[in-house]
Parts: structure tokens; sequence; C-alpha cells
């Protein structure tokens, strides 16, 4: 009796090492900082600065997460380019945070429910594809952060790439043979694109919102 626990506790021991052996743990998302998005309507996103990236980087990049944004259908959204007049009250805006009186001053400016603002940071073409992003949405009506997200995206990181292939497989149409997934290793825009869809993933799904707010009362 004791010789058959031993061999099927050897045998459940094997066959937990040959599971791990063969599978391979999902990759962790990006982590994010935010809020419910409670009676936000429209956001303004001014273009995203540049931070020892490229030019044209963050316009770019502007363009891919304003489109993943508007996917997500959670509140209306705008564009301004950070060249607009409209946009001094943003001009002297840093990586430390928005006083009261600049807040107060995009109220009256943009007339919408949030403001969100960020840079591109440190991208890398070669030898391998790196970008970082940096993301506030701020709730002008109350003066707080809802939206934050401060993250460096690299190739040779395999939960990256892991990541990468997913995205292919679930959001991008074919036409990128042969290279497929490869290509956003080499292509700024598609690798944009992958950044661009993950912080939008990032943003609170208002059904779970509307859940927990549910569960705590």
């Amino acid at each position: 009796m004791r010789r058959f626990a031993k061999f099927a506790t050897l045998t459940l021991l094997y066959l937990g090492l040959a599971i791990q052996a063969g599978c391979t743990p999902e990759p962790k998302p990006i982590n994010a900082f935010n809020r419910p998005l409670t009676g936000i309507k429209r956001v303004v996103f001014i273009e995203l600065a540049e931070r020892n990236s490229s030019p044209g980087v963050a316009k770019d990049m502007t363009v891919a997460l304003s489109h993943a944004v508007q996917a997500r259908g959670l509140f209306g959204l705008d564009v301004v380019d950070r060249q607009d007049p409209i946009c001094e009250a943003v001009s002297q805006v840093g990586r430390g945070g928005l006083t009261l009186d600049q807040i107060r001053k995009m109220h009256q400016a943009f007339k919408c429910d949030g403001i969100l603002l960020g840079s591109t940071n440190d991208f890398r073409p070669h030898p391998r594809m790196q970008l970082g992003v940096s993301l506030r949405m701020v709730d002008l009506r109350r003066g707080r952060i809802l939206w934050a997200v401060d993250h460096v995206w690299d190739t040779t990181d395999k939960a990256v790439e892991k990541r990468i292939r997913r995205f292919f497989s679930s959001q991008m149409r074919s036409g990128y043979e042969p290279m497929d997934w490869r290509i956003a290793m080499i292509s700024p825009k598609v690798f944009e694109k992958f950044i661009a869809h993950e912080l939008a993933e990032t943003l609170p799904d208002p059904l779970q919102a509307s859940a927990g707010k549910q569960g705590g009362q």
C-alpha cells in the first residue's frame, strides 16, 4: 500500500512538471492607474509631446492612440494639435502634474469633461524597436486623475513579442505576408498600432465599474 502511495505521488509530481514545461504563462498586461469614467462624455486629447523621440513619432502615436481609444466607444474624443493657440495652458505642463489654475483654464478653454495629455519617450528604432509612452487623463470637473500609464515597450522582451503575436492574430487584417507579426519589429507605425491597442485596453470597462459599484453598496 505504501509502495502504491509513493508511486502515485511520484506520478502526480512528474505530471505537474510536464504540464509546467509544456505551458507558458500568459504575458502580464501593462500596469495602469484608472478610476471609473463616471459622467465623462467628452475628452480633449492634446497631441503627444516628444521627449527624446524622432520627429513625427509623437504625431503618429497620437493618431494611432486616438483611433484605438475611439474604438472602445467609452466617450467622445477630440484631438487638438499642440500648436493650436488654445493649448497655451498646456504648454508649461510638466510630468510633475497640473496646477489648479491650469485645470481651471483648461476647463474654460476646452469646455469638456476631461483632458488627455502625455508624451512619447526614448524612441529607439535600432538595434531593436523601443518606445515609451506617458499618459494622463484628468477630470477637469473634479481636478483628479482618471487614467495614467507610464510604460516602455521593447521588442527584445519575450512577453512583448508574445503580445504582438496575439495582437496580430486578433486585430490585424491579412496582407502582411510573408513577415506577418514580425513587421511590428521593424515598422514604427505598426509597432505604434500595437502599443495604442494595449493602451486603450487599459481604460476601465464601464460594465465592470458599474458591477463593482453595485457590489460595494
